[in-house]
């Protein structure tokens, strides 16, 4: 009976260090998801303050930067969804569908060169403040 309790204590505690270990990981993951996030946003908005009003040869090696900043927050967001369910998410997908659609619209204006890039300019800066925002969790 005594080797059958002992046999019983060593496998509730080898399952409670297993668990703790997985909550450990599962906590570390979510801090690594939430710095990639907040690093890529904060590179992707300095991108998008650099980016002039007027076109010049760089717009589009730029906008390219960006959109990998962008995939690359889109990507880990989907990850987190895998891996957490909902309440991993840090962004909405339409959040993500904006901010291509509006480095896209920032491409057609500066090839053509014939109007001012700036109200796009203006609304991908918003939208990428609104999702530093979710990042933060300041918007749900």
């Amino acid at each position: 009976m005594a080797a059958i309790m002992l046999v019983l204590v060593g496998a509730v505690v080898t399952l409670a260090v297993l668990f703790s270990s997985a909550a450990i990981f599962k906590g570390q993951t979510k801090n690594q998801f939430t710095n990639v996030m907040s690093s890529n946003v904060s590179y992707a908005i300095n991108e998008v303050d650099r980016l002039e009003s007027s076109t010049n040869s760089m717009t589009q090696q730029k906008l390219g930067v960006i959109r990998q900043y962008v995939y690359t927050m889109e990507t880990v967001n989907n990850m987190s969804v895998q891996l957490y369910g909902e309440s991993g998410r840090f962004a909405p997908a339409e959040a993500f569908t904006a901010l291509y659609s509006d480095i896209s619209s920032y491409e057609t204006l500066s090839q053509g060169a014939k109007s001012s890039t700036l109200d796009v300019r203006t609304m991908l800066q918003e939208h990428l403040r609104s999702l530093q925002g979710y990042i933060e969790g300041k918007l749900e």
